[in-house]
């Protein structure tokens, strides 16, 4: 029986002085939620006056033996580990050949065995999502590894000779490891795009490990490393079917309840299609569905549901409240996002039902072609192009575009602007443009440091981006910024929230790397929305799963916001609680979007931060009084 299962970690390697095991508990106690079942700890000398510190809380999936207790020790290492290795029988089979005396059967283990023999090497081999940390005592190093696409997070803080790190942001606070601070770059990036983008988090002196890196503390020092490498073999369509049927199937081992989210999609449906053909009768499928119909894809997912003979389950979700989970994810959120709620809604709703593992659709659209993105991004380098040509026409047409309904306002401020961003790609995720982000942005602590790494990190994205065709170099701007930093982050975080595993199948690292070393154009970018899945499995879902218009799984904000939640989020939003933004640029957004001429997103994601910021940073640990006073 293989033994794996998802947790947080935690730990520090540095001065001892600077360190204790309270606060590695509190450390703990902060993670709680990402695994209830087990908690374990291990400290040891780490050369001159330093000491390692590691902490693991365990989530069961499979077989909760005490074989399988983290951290996990052998010899002169230990290894705390957060997530799963897919291919881990296949690693264990190979070290059992060599002789390896293996006393579990946890990924974990083999994690750890593959590391004594390879070193940093081994990760490459290690196909899954994990953030983990390594002790190696006879060289006196420790490492931490995040897995190549940022499925799982890993966050530290680096100071005066030691190294902290954690699953969570909110670990390092509560420990008080570094102070309550906001970023003014984290702001800045939120503002700019819903989400902070990675290595910065909204919190001063508190860093992401980037995917596919691993950072290195040697006797007070640290360097990161990249350890995954960019080539990759070309796909072929005929490869899609038989690759993503074997990811399903390693994804889907598991002794708890298992439950597809299923939207009737395109990405969902198949996940959920594969696994109905890989387990036969007994998988689940689980839907969310609104009392506002226009939100709603109950009778597709229900078609898609019957058509290929899962057990299907609906969570309805209700006006009033809907808005009361919105104040519980924003409490849960680890860092601010306009976008966290709607998984926050599933996950709570999956384990409602008695679930404790869930597959996703998510990375379907990034690496398949399916957002409108792949269509407009040759449009708007013409456009940027001749802006950048002729600036004084670009302000006339950009006040020209201007009276053409929101799209249109969108692109005629970016043409006015004159401030163009170095692709054109995020044109199209932009929030709030570079000009309006000044204007609004009063919080946060200006960092030299982590302008530097947000600069080297973009720098190092559009480099790969250049050795791609434009259409795959959409398709890698979506994984490394918007599914990175938005959905992925979203997706831990609000599931851990409620102690469960969300898996993503369509995120594999070997699949994303042959998908964008094939050609666009072969794909069908720009041209077919996801003609791959269209093309190998199309005969056995419903004709409307590939034909009708794409809607992504969005609660009914821009109701609400006009309704139920218009006094709570106008009176935060006017009254600037935390000095956090400019107060007129505030109040003109407000505006904006109950004139109808910008989206919902903008003036929620100054509530968001306001809200999150009140709770996280200042404390005051603020509920809304009473929702039914306001509706």
């Amino acid at each position: 029986m293989a033994f794996t299962a998802m947790c947080g970690i935690v730990g520090y390697c540095g001065p001892a002085r600077r360190f204790s095991d309270d606060k590695l508990q509190r450390m703990l106690e902060a993670i709680q939620h990402r695994g209830p079942d087990d908690e374990g700890t291990y400290s040891a000398a780490a050369g001159g006056d330093n000491r390692v510190w590691m902490g693991s809380r365990r989530l069961a999936i499979q077989d909760l033996s005490p074989a399988g207790h983290q951290p996990m020790v052998e010899g002169d290492r230990a290894i705390a580990f957060n997530g799963e290795i897919y291919n881990f029988l296949d690693l264990r089979t190979a070290l059992e050949r060599e002789g390896y005396p293996f006393r579990s059967h946890c990924d974990t283990e083999v994690a750890l065995a593959t590391w004594s023999r390879q070193g940093l090497a081994a990760a490459e081999s290690w196909r899954g999502m994990f953030g983990a940390a390594v002790w190696d005592a006879a060289t006196e190093e420790l490492w931490l590894v995040r897995d190549p696409w940022g499925i799982k997070p890993l966050y530290y803080h680096f100071d005066e000779g030691g190294v902290a790190f954690a699953s969570e942001v909110r670990a390092l606070l509560d420990a008080e490891v570094v102070p309550r601070e906001l970023s003014r770059r984290g702001i800045e990036d939120y503002l700019r795009f819903g989400a902070v983008q990675d290595p910065v988090t909204i919190i001063d002196g508190v860093y992401a490990l980037l995917p596919g890196y691993a950072l290195r503390w040697r006797r007070g020092q640290v360097e990161l490393r990249r350890y995954t490498p960019d080539l990759a073999e070309p796909m072929q369509a005929r490869d899609v079917e038989p690759m993503l049927r074997d990811i399903v199937r390693q994804q889907m081992i598991s002794d708890v309840p298992l439950v597809v989210f299923l939207s009737g999609g395109v990405d969902s449906s198949v996940v959920a299609l594969l696994a109905r053909q890989e387990a036969g009768a007994g998988v689940q499928t689980l839907s969310v569905v609104f009392e506002e119909e226009q939100y709603s894809e109950r009778a597709y997912a229900r078609r898609v549901a019957a058509r290929i003979g899962t057990e299907h389950h609906e969570a309805l979700l209700r006006g009033g409240e809907g808005l009361e989970k919105a104040m519980e994810a924003i409490s849960r959120m680890d860092q601010p996002s306009i976008d966290g709620v709607n998984t926050y809604v599933v996950s709570q709703a999956a384990r409602q039902c008695g679930f404790t593992v869930a597959l996703s659709g998510l990375g379907g659209d990034e690496f398949f072609g399916g957002y409108a993105s792949f269509e407009r991004a040759a449009l708007v380098e013409k456009m940027q192009r001749w802006a950048q040509r002729a600036p004084a026409l670009a302000v006339v047409a950009g006040r020209m575009l201007g009276g053409l309904g929101r799209a249109g306002r969108k692109l005629g401020s970016y043409l006015e602007s004159g401030e163009f961003w170095e692709h054109p790609y995020f044109f199209q995720r932009t929030l709030f443009f570079p000009d309006q982000v000044e204007a609004l942005c009063r919080g946060g602590r200006p960092s030299l440091e982590a302008d530097r790494l947000a600069e080297a990190r973009l720098q190092s994205i559009l480099e790969h981006a250049a050795t791609l065709d434009s259409l795959n170099q959409v398709s890698l701007l979506e994984a490394r910024t918007y599914m990175a930093n938005m959905l992925l982050r979203d997706s831990d975080q609000m599931s851990m929230a409620h102690s469960l595993e969300l898996r993503v199948p369509l995120v594999d690292h070997l699949l994303a790397g042959r998908l964008l070393a094939t050609p666009g154009e072969e794909k069908g970018f720009g041209r077919t929305p996801k003609l791959w899945l269209r093309q190998a499995f199309a005969k056995d879902l419903p004709e409307e799963v590939f034909t009708r218009k794409k809607s992504g799984f969005v609660l009914p904000f821009d109701v609400w916001l006009r309704g139920p939640l218009r006094r709570e989020v106008e009176g935060t939003i006017t009254t600037n609680p935390g000095n956090l933004w400019d107060l007129g640029a505030a109040t003109r957004v407000w505006e904006g979007f109950w004139q109808g001429e910008v989206n919902f997103s903008r003036p929620w994601a100054l509530y968001v931060l306001s809200r999150w910021a009140a709770e996280v940073i200042h404390g005051k640990n603020e509920r809304i009084s009473s929702l039914k006073s306001t509706t």
